[in-house]
């Protein structure tokens, strides 16, 4: 049965050059670290995808680091530009993006994209409210063929970062 992990980006600073450029801040740094391990511990995925925004980039490198470390995989972050202020149906073309035989995937993106996401996936978990930074919607699918709108309800976490 494939996973479909969506996440949150980590906790970033306030500022930066840009807020394209904005970087995790400490307890964003840490964030990042706990839901790698904790992913890395359950599930190993195959494709991880992240806007291209530096938060972004490195929460999923942190992802992709410890599940290297844990399955000894070469498991390589993709950057997709269009998830960085695109929309739902951006979402939805990276989702269609993974490949058949995969049995995991991971993307990270922005709010309140992701939680819209979440939303037009499981019409019976809907958008959920205060989809924080550095949060998973871990959905268990029968296969990759599932239509929008009939996703099981996702397992939602946080990570503190403690």
């Amino acid at each position: 049965m494939p996973v479909l992990i969506l996440a949150r980006h980590a906790k970033a600073e306030a500022d930066g050059p840009s807020d394209f450029e904005r970087t995790l801040n400490a307890t964003g740094l840490a964030q990042a670290v706990e839901a790698g391990a904790e992913i890395a511990e359950r599930w190993t995925p195959e494709v991880a995808i992240a806007s291209a925004a530096k938060r972004t980039v490195q929460t999923g490198q942190a992802v992709v680091e410890a599940v290297n470390r844990q399955s000894g995989t070469d498991l390589e972050l993709t950057v997709d530009e269009s998830l960085y202020g695109g929309g739902v149906e951006d979402w939805m073309d990276a989702i269609r993006s993974i490949p058949a035989g995969a049995q995991c995937a991971y993307i990270v993106g922005h709010q309140p994209t992701v939680a819209e996401v979440i939303g037009h996936l499981s019409a019976d978990a809907g958008v959920p409210d205060g989809f924080r930074p550095s949060s998973i919607a871990v959905f268990d699918v029968p296969s990759w063929n599932v239509e929008p709108g009939s996703f099981p309800v996702p397992e939602i976490r946080s990570f503190r970062g403690i």
